[in-house]
Parts: structure tokens; C-alpha cells; sequence
């Protein structure tokens, strides 16, 4: 097998996944899972009462007496009624099992999608950001849509194979204790082939969905990236990339067939020794008189319908299996977050410091982006990082958000360790406002309430207001023509870049959050819109500890203090005036700013 993915969260075991379902609203109770049990169990009994009644006609046509029905044309006819009755029930429980079966793992499903999609929602974003968007989807969706599927597509057919095998070789005993020797022999044969193939499937299943997965993040990751790929002509390079990892996922499912061709020799086999010694041993049993003709039949028909359930039973293994590991990718999703609902530590209500000490961080495999840097913001101020690309600025932004985990040092907001609370914690007390902005689908009032559902008409008003929205507005005017009625969001009329981002801070202005990080928050301020979203970004500010990852210098020179960054490092820390007169690196940086401003002017 090539090369496997190796998963950021592995899945739950079969006893973990049991424990969650069990915990589910829609988890079965125990006397159903005893309906099902009759019911099935009902179902062979038919089954194999009409393959013995359809034997046993041999001993009819022969003259021979059945135990109750007698000898002769009414025992035949009777007979056949029994055999047409016992199809019938047989019929009817396949049936009824299978919809109890269906309708319950539909419920659950939509149980455990919801307890999964909680989770995410409550689990600590790094390990959200781990796993990848694309991750989080397969799991929520295609994983659990396999075991649906599983459970429709052979739900009734595996019910019906584990209760066939002891209760055909508990009837054939009754016919005579001597085929027990025919069942131990097959049991003996098989048992290493199919604990082989059940131990190897699980790393198939899991290789599968985690080429999937990587393949997902990837389609997400080029869609969200389409003006970037347009503007530097990248579109060959994400073809070849998105061709590569399809492939990838392709030979994936590859790695599956020699399994499969394995456990279909595996049944062939199985029911090759089962039919073969069933023969061998009825012909010289019914030559010593131990079993009539027609119990012979019968045996030879009970094995013969054991074909498909043999079958059954060892190709299922690889799609049971399949199922099961798709079931603890979803059980392993729905409870990452654990606890980390129950948030611990002070509320803050007053503007923290933030104190960062001695902070380093690494991508995996990669060079530092941060080494061993010390800061302290001030409460209530408004700090600026500058610095070339690949500074360090955003990821610094990111971790003082509690995006990432820092691979060394702390990060205190209030004097409360962030890595001692849960991630809830810090994004209760830390905002980050990016340019990525996103509009709930709904009316502009319902994305508003999504930071204070109690809140008036008056109070989002008044926010709106506050970041340069008013109906007096041009803006207003044209992308909010019904005020806090109008549509917008995902499948409604697109709002402009600039609206969207004054949304975006107006929500923070209705949160009020203790800590607010902003990175190109106002990145669509051409010349037209500077002025109002630097003046929302202000308003948004005031009063409260804010970091600034600015892109532009004239967003730093507005700030309390301006720290400038060059490789993971702080370089330069003071005002502007300070800093101007320092003439170092933002110094420079600022006057040939300063200089290309005034040319394009």
C-alpha cells in the first residue's frame, strides 16, 4: 500500500463509538433491541422450516410419515401450505426488521450529526484548524451517510446472517448431532482468514476517508482562493494540484480491491467446504440409516441457503468494517470537544493587558515564524504590528486570538494564563476581525442578533450608526434598501466589500468584546471607502485593548504604540513620533510610503 495520510484526529474505537450512540436521544432501548432479536430470530425459524418441509417431500413421494402430518396427498398438500406460509413470514420479518432498522439509524444519524456539529462548534479552533475544513465536512457528512447506507443497504441481510448460522447449525443437529463436525471444521479453517481481513480493513477504511478529506480541504482551499489564483495566473498550478490528490484519493480505493478479491475467495471457500462435506457426509448417514432421504435434502437445502449469508458474513466484514471506521471518525469529531463547553476562568468585563512572554512558534516541519517574543499591550490601547510579509505579524495576531497553540511561551489576558482555560475562554474574551468577513443568510437584523439576540432595533441601529451606516447613506441606500429587513447573506443580493466589513464591525460594536484583534479588517478601503472604515475601525477600538496587524502605515500612526517586526522578531517599539525620530526601519518604510502617497495624489 502507498504511502497513508496520517490523520490529525484517529477514530474512536468500536466501544467508544457504542458508549456515544448509547448516549444519544434516539438511542435504542433495550427492549427494542429485544423486538429486533425476536423478530429476526422468528425469521430464520421460518426459513429453514420451509427448506426442511421442502426436504422432507422426498420422504412423501417415498411413501414415508411426517411427525403431524401424516402420510399420503393431504400431508403433501399440507406440505406445501406450511412452506408457502413460512415464505410469507419470512417475507414479512425481513420487511419490518429491516424498516426498524433503517428508520433508527436514520434517527441517530441525525442525532450524531448534530453532536458532532456541537462539538465543532465548542472544540478548540487550532484543533479545528488541524484538522482542516475539508476534514470536518467528510466527517460530518460522507462518514455518516456510510453508515446509513451501510445499515439500509445490508442492515437486514446482516441481521439475518448472524442469527442464520447458529440457528441452521442448531436445526442441523436436531436432523443429527454429526454435522456439528461439518461446522467446527469450517469454523477452524475460516477463523484465521477472517480475523486477518478484519484487522487489516480499518487501516484501509481510515486511508480512504483521509484521502477524501485532503482532497476536500484542497477543493475548498483553491475555491476561497480564486482571486489570488486569477490575479498571479495560478490556475495550471491548482489544476495540477487538485489532478494529483484526486489521483491520490483514486489509488486509495485501489488499495481496496485485493481485499475484496480475498474475502470473496474467503466465502468461496467457506461454502465450498460447507456444501462439499455436507454431501460427503449425508450420502453415507442415509446408507447406515442415521437420517432418512429427505433429512438428507433437508441438510443439503439448509446448507445451500447459507451460500449468500457465508457470503454475506465475510464481505460484510469489509463493509461493516468500512462503516465502523467511518462511525469513529464521526463518534472521534463529536466528542473533540469534551468539557470545553464548561468554560473556566473570570469573566472579563473591563479592557485587559495582554502580556505575552517569551512566544515561539513553528509550523510543523518547517523554519520558526515567531522566536521567543515579549510584549506587553497595554489595557485600553491600541498597538500596531508593521513589518514586511512573513514578519510574523498575522500569526502573532492569530495566537494572541487563540487560532493556534504556541509551540513555546504564554500569553495572559487579564492576568489569566490562556493555556490554563479552555479555548472558549479566550474566544469569549478575544475577537478577531479579518478581512474574510461572513454575512449569516437572513435579514440584516438576524446577523446583528447573532452578537446579542435581545437586543432592540434601537441598540443595532445605533451600531450601524456608529460604524458609518445610517439610511442617510449612500451604502444604506443601495445595498440595505428595506433598512434591518433586507436579505442578505447566502442566497440573497450580494452586499459590497465595504458594507460587509462595517457589518462585520458593527457586530463587534454590539459584543463589546474585552480584546479585539483586527487584521486588514479594513483591507477594502480603496480611496473611496478609507475614510469610513478607518473611522469604523476607530469607533470599534475605543475603549478597549485592540492589536492592529497593519498593512498600511497610515492605520500604525493612528495607534497608542507601533511595534515593527522582521523575521519573528520585534525590531522597533514607540509611537510614531518616536519611531520617526529613532529613523530606523519604519522610518524609512513610512517616508517612501509617505512619498509614493503624495506622488499618486
Amino acid at each position: 500500500m502507498r504511502n497513508r495520510h496520517v490523520d490529525a484526529l484517529a477514530p474512536a474505537t468500536p466501544r467508544e463509538s457504542w458508549r456515544l450512540l448509547k448516549s444519544l436521544p434516539s438511542a435504542p432501548s433495550r427492549g427494542w433491541l429485544w423486538r429486533i432479536a425476536l423478530i429476526f430470530a422468528a425469521t430464520i425459524v421460518m426459513m429453514n422450516l420451509g427448506s426442511q418441509l421442502l426436504g422432507r417431500i422426498v420422504d412423501l413421494i417415498n411413501g414415508m410419515s411426517l411427525p403431524v402430518l401424516g402420510s399420503g396427498r393431504s400431508a403433501m398438500i399440507a406440505a406445501l401450505v406450511l412452506i408457502g406460509l413460512a415464505l410469507l413470514a419470512e417475507q414479512l420479518g425481513r420487511t419490518v426488521g429491516g424498516y426498524l432498522l433503517q428508520s433508527r439509524s436514520r434517527r441517530l444519524a441525525t442525532d450524531l450529526r448534530t453532536a458532532a456539529l456541537d462539538s465543532v462548534l465548542r472544540a478548540p479552533v487550532p484543533r479545528i484548524m488541524e484538522l482542516g475544513t475539508g476534514n470536518v465536512i467528510t466527517r460530518l457528512s460522507k462518514d455518516i451517510d456510510n453508515v446509513v447506507m451501510a445499515v439500509s443497504m445490508m442492515g437486514e441481510r446482516l441481521a439475518i446472517t448472524l442469527f442464520i448460522l447458529p440457528i441452521t447449525a442448531v436445526t442441523m443437529l436436531f436432523i443429527h448431532p454429526a454435522y456439528a463436525l461439518l461446522f467446527l471444521v469450517a469454523a477452524a479453517i475460516m477463523y484465521p482468514f477472517i480475523k486477518g481481513t478484519i484487522r487489516d480493513i480499518p487501516a484501509v477504511a481510515n486511508y480512504v476517508s483521509s484521502s477524501e478529506a485532503t482532497r476536500n480541504n484542497i477543493l475548498l482551499d483553491t475555491i476561497r482562493a480564486l482571486p489570488t489564483l486569477r490575479e498571479y495566473h495560478l490556475g495550471p498550478w491548482a489544476t495540477r494540484r487538485m489532478e494529483r490528490q484526486s489521483w491520490d484519493t483514486v489509488q486509495a480505493w485501489a488499495d481496496k480491491v485485493p481485499l475484496v478479491n480475498r474475502i470473496i475467495g474467503q466465502g468461496t471457500l467457506t461454502f465450498g467446504i460447507l456444501l462439499l462435506g455436507s454431501l460427503v457426509m449425508s450420502v453415507p448417514m442415509v446408507h447406515w440409516d442415521w437420517i432418512t432421504q429427505g433429512q438428507a435434502a433437508a441438510a443439503v437445502l439448509l446448507v445451500t441457503r447459507l451460500e449468500i449469508h457465508v457470503f454475506n458474513i465475510l464481505f460484510f466484514a469489509g463493509e461493516i468494517q468500512y462503516a465502523v471506521t467511518s462511525l469513529g471518525r464521526a463518534v472521534s469529531l463529536a466528542t473533540l470537544a469534551g468539557n470545553e463547553g464548561t468554560s473556566e476562568g473570570p469573566v472579563l468585563t473591563a479592557s485587559p493587558a495582554v502580556t505575552i512572554e517569551g512566544l515561539s512558534y513553528s509550523y510543523p516541519g518547517g523554519e520558526p515564524v515567531l522566536r521567543h517574543v515579549d510584549l506587553e499591550l497595554a489595557a485600553g490601547t491600541t498597538t500596531a504590528l508593521v513589518g514586511t510579509s512573513g514578519a510574523g505579524k498575522s500569526t502573532l495576531a492569530a495566537l494572541v486570538a487563540g487560532l493556534q497553540y504556541p509551540s513555546a511561551g504564554r500569553i495572559r489576558v487579564g492576568g489569566i494564563d490562556t493555556a490554563t482555560v479552555p479555548n472558549t475562554w479566550v474566544t469569549q474574551h478575544v475577537a478577531l476581525v479579518t478581512q474574510d468577513v461572513h454575512l449569516f443568510s437572513g435579514t440584516l437584523r438576524e446577523d446583528l442578533h447573532m452578537a446579542g439576540p435581545e437586543l432592540s432595533d434601537a441598540a443595532l441601529l445605533s451600531a450601524l450608526a456608529a460604524v458609518g451606516l445610517t439610511p442617510d447613506t449612500a451604502a444604506w441606500e443601495r445595498d440595505l434598501p428595506l433598512g434591518l429587513d433586507t436579505p442578505i447573506g447566502a442566497g440573497n443580493n450580494e452586499v459590497s466589500a465595504e458594507v460587509a466589513q462595517q457589518i462585520s464591525l458593527a457586530r463587534m460594536v454590539l459584543r463589546q468584546p474585552p480584546v479585539l484583534i483586527m487584521d486588514e479588517a479594513t483591507s477594502e478601503a480603496g480611496s473611496e471607502h478609507a475614510a469610513v472604515l478607518e473611522s469604523a475601525a476607530r469607533t470599534v477600538a475605543e475603549g478597549r485593548t485592540t492589536l492592529v496587524v497593519a498593512h498600511r502605515l497610515d492605520q500604525a500612526r493612528e495607534a497608542d504604540r507601533i511595534i515593527v517586526m522582521e523575521q519573528g522578531e520585534i525590531v522597533e517599539d514607540g509611537n510614531h513620533a518616536s519611531l520617526m525620530e529613532l529613523g530606523g526601519r519604519y522610518a524609512r518604510a513610512y517616508r517612501q510610503w509617505e512619498g509614493s502617497s503624495t506622488e499618486s495624489s
